[in-house]
């Protein structure tokens, strides 16, 4: 899954229930990787400015990664 800032805007996305927050601004983006088995438990919210993604309960199995592939987090 992909998350990206508007080009001009600024966004924060969040992770939760484990809090990890990441600010994207002007076109950055970032990825959330897992596997197809997992998609089911991810519920995604947008507020004005910031989203919030809720991962299943399985911990290590989502990976957030930045625009070059590189693992960020691991939740």
């Amino acid at each position: 899954m992909k998350f990206t800032a508007a080009q001009g805007q600024s966004i924060e996305v969040s992770f939760e229930p484990v809090g990890t927050t990441f600010s994207l601004v002007d076109g950055e983006s970032i990825y959330l990787r897992t596997t197809l088995e997992n998609l089911a438990s991810i519920e995604i919210v947008s507020w004005p400015q910031a989203v919030e993604v809720w991962v299943g309960v399985y911990p290590g199995d989502y990976v957030v990664l930045d625009s070059d592939g590189k693992e960020l987090d691991r939740l």
